[in-house]
């Protein structure tokens, strides 16, 4: 069902480009870094560095000798996203860093997993001592809770429309998640599924994650765009699932969190283990 879903997304909706977002929330001297990466590995999916991305659909052969007859070809999510105006940000959402630095942390999670905020605290810590002009950390997210969408969906949009908030903004969703999960155990014995944004509050005045955030942004949310801003979270968290399941069958990825240093999936994650796996 979600995958139908994904599929009526990416071939009706519209998209064009957008800048690399570059914030680290407080730095550290920088490690310096090689100019160039030896992994072949690395940078696969980078639609800023290469024209198309490793396509790991299988047709079946039905649909392939159809396919052939009609002089079509496998879709690509290039061919079925590019229409949308930030189709490059949504397939490849660079929270830290410029989109063409050589050196890559790609960073995969699952909000319905708690270790998730571990891994992206230590994703944070590591990137103090970066230079976005060698290094950037793009995120992906597969949740096996629905709201875990929306949530992936607005850290796209401030990647491209408020530059430099999007680190802050995925541990402030993070966190909220297993605050909301731990009061609903305290207050009602057991936290429900987040399949939806009002799964996620714990009493009904509170307002959900991602709409608590608008406010915090610089500037703020109007209240008058807040419907299409979360209207785009939807469509741009369904994109980037796409992108994920690819980035995880690619690099051998069977459970999330995760992540993938240069090429290289990482067995233990913390941020010294990612600023080793860079040098």
């Amino acid at each position: 069902m979600r995958g139908m879903l994904i599929t009526v997304l990416l071939l009706g909706l519209m998209l064009s480009g957008c800048g690399g977002a570059s914030s680290n929330g407080g730095s550290k001297a920088a490690v310096n870094l090689s100019s160039s990466v030896q992994n072949g590995n690395a940078n696969q999916y980078n639609p800023y560095m290469h024209q198309s991305t490793p396509n790991l659909r299988e047709a079946t052969s039905e649909s392939a000798d159809m396919l052939k007859k009609l002089g079509g070809v496998v879709p690509t999510i290039e061919g079925e996203a590019g229409h949308r105006p930030q189709w490059k940000c949504e397939i490849y959402p660079v929270f830290f860093g410029t989109a063409t630095a050589p050196h890559e942390i790609l960073v995969l999670l699952d909000f319905a997993a708690p270790q998730s905020e571990k891994v992206w605290q230590a994703v944070v810590e590591a990137s103090r001592s970066l230079s976005p002009q060698q290094c950037k950390i793009v995120v992906f997210a597969n949740s096996k809770e629905y709201y875990g969408t929306d949530l992936m969906g607005l850290g796209i949009w401030i990647s491209h429309s408020r530059p430099g908030q999007a680190m802050p903004y995925l541990t402030y969703a993070l966190g909220q998640w297993n605050k909301v999960k731990a009061d609903q155990k305290s207050t009602r014995g057991k936290a429900v599924p987040f399949q939806n944004e009002y799964d996620a509050t714990v009493k009904n005045t509170d307002y959900p994650i991602h709409y608590s955030y608008f406010s915090h942004l610089r500037p703020p949310v109007p209240a008058s765009q807040e419907l299409s801003v979360a209207k785009y979270c939807y469509d741009a968290g369904n994109v980037n699932l796409y992108q994920a399941e690819q980035i995880s069958k690619y690099y051998g990825i069977k459970a999330l969190p995760a992540v993938v240093v240069d090429g290289q999936h990482l067995s233990s994650v913390s941020a010294g283990s990612i600023l080793k796996a860079l040098q």
